[in-house]
């Protein structure tokens, strides 16, 4: 999306948001896993030696399982994340119901995180329940950052790996069936919603 585009942070932001609920409804099962922009980074991965510590087991679902995440830090950095998207989409009032589950990353303090939400579109009762997944590390004060812009295809190759695994399997289906029973209790939000396809196909030309 970056590269298209002259668009600014708000437009970017918007359409962020309106291919989280289309990936949602085209993509799940097929794809088996969703990255917000699909880019993660690990620029700050590396230990005061230059080396990246991997963590023992973490391709394994038995030994890395997916858990509601109870860390604070953790927790409250996703939550400014969205705090933030919602405050530069303005089509969205705001992301509800918020629930965190990770997964061990590949490296030392990293994980990826798989959020649920309800997607509060404006004017419309219903929300849109949504699952995306995100990428955190500690960087060097010590505090947990979201970053989903950077590029890294190692990573995306680990997030393919443990996004099969049942746990999340399981998880994903449990969201896309929230999805599927919220769109047809609500004609309102049905309509809300193909106006934003057709605004973000008008907008990329697809």
């Amino acid at each position: 999306m970056e590269g298209r585009t002259k668009c600014s942070f708000s437009q970017n932001r918007r359409l962020v948001a309106v291919m989280t609920v289309f990936v949602l409804v085209f993509c799940v099962g097929a794809a088996g896993y969703m990255l917000t922009d699909k880019k993660i980074q690990n620029a700050q991965e590396t230990s005061s030696s230059g080396q990246r510590k991997v963590n023992p087991g973490c391709e394994s679902m038995e030994e890395n399982p997916l858990r509601l995440e109870e860390d604070p830090d953790i927790t409250g950095a996703v939550e400014e994340y969205y705090q933030m998207l919602a405050d530069h989409t303005s089509f969205v009032e705001g992301y509800e119901h918020l629930q965190v589950y990770t997964k061990l990353g590949k490296y030392e303090d990293t994980r990826i995180a798989f959020v649920s939400y309800g997607m509060k579109i404006k004017d419309i009762y219903t929300e849109v329940p949504g699952l995306v997944t995100l990428y955190l590390y500690r960087d060097e004060s010590g505090a947990w950052k979201v970053e989903p812009e950077a590029e890294s295809e190692e990573l995306q190759k680990y997030i393919e790996i443990i996004a099969l695994h049942e746990d999340v399997q399981s998880l994903l289906v449990q969201t896309q069936t929230a999805y599927q029973e919220a769109v047809q209790s609500d004609a309102l939000l049905q309509e809300a919603l193909t106006d934003l396809k057709n605004a973000y196909e008008d907008s990329t030309g697809s």
